[in-house]
């Protein structure tokens, strides 16, 4: 707010809706929002209705020249279904707007999902979760992605392709984050423990999950455990951003 942004309420399926929130905008940034609902029991069906207001609202805008969508690494197979069904969809729509410049950021593995580790190691010395502790993760800053996206939309920096794989400066394991934390945390014999299916959805229907999404959001995380979502893209200058996952954690804990 502090830099001249207004915020608007608005409804995030409703066409009408958002084609007044982006009135006046030479350039736009899309999502699907909220990224998760975990009590639905048919989040294609949301996801749906997202996109397709999405690509009406912006159709023919006046003065629109720009769009920058958030899509995922998710998007590159296309079997990705459960909470990442949608970045492939949202992707193919906006690309069917006419005379328009789009640019789809397909992040990696965000750092923040290591953040229900930080207390569950403080507490505890142990982490859990389905990936294995040794798979490279292309973990990013989402702070990076923003940045990347700012440049974009603002013409800063020009895309030399219609999509980017953001992948942070390089990958790390989910060893390398559990210890990382544990230093951070005081706990130098924190270690990562790996769950199976069976027990991590039955710790998202404890958490207040539907079955639907439990079973989505698991089917994604095997998908990701399995390599089956993957970067297909190389790190390079177009690709890498610069924070390190100690540097993000010092930020987050500090």
């Amino acid at each position: 707010m502090d830099h001249g942004a207004e915020a608007v309420d608005v409804r995030i399926d409703d066409p009408e809706s958002l084609r007044d929130a982006f009135a006046g905008a030479t350039a736009a940034f899309v999502m699907i929002a909220p990224g998760l609902i975990p009590d639905s029991t048919d989040y294609a069906a949301y996801q749906g209705r997202v996109i397709s207001a999405h690509r009406e609202a912006l159709a023919g805008l006046p003065g629109l020249t720009r769009v920058v969508s958030l899509s995922g690494w998710a998007a590159n197979y296309d079997g990705a279904s459960g909470p990442v069904w949608g970045l492939r969809r949202l992707e193919e729509a906006l690309d069917t707007l006419p005379g328009l410049e789009v640019t789809h950021l397909r992040p990696g593995w965000f750092m923040e999902n290591a953040l229900p580790m930080v207390e569950e190691i403080r507490i505890t010395g142990t982490a859990h979760g389905l990936i294995p502790a040794d798979l490279p993760l292309p973990a990013i800053a989402t702070a990076d992605i923003g940045a990347v996206a700012a440049d974009l939309l603002t013409g800063r920096r020009a895309a030399h392709t219609r999509t980017l794989e953001l992948q942070g400066p390089r990958d790390v394991t989910l060893h390398e984050v559990t210890a990382a934390i544990g230093r951070a945390v005081g706990r130098p014999d924190a270690r990562y423990v790996q769950i199976d299916t069976a027990t991590m959805r039955d710790g998202l229907l404890a958490a207040g999950f539907s079955p639907h999404m439990a079973d989505g959001t698991t089917t994604m995380t095997c998908d990701v455990a399995e390599r089956r979502i993957a970067m297909t893209q190389p790190r390079d200058t177009e690709t890498a951003t610069p924070t390190t996952f100690e540097e993000f954690l010092a930020r987050v804990i500090n």
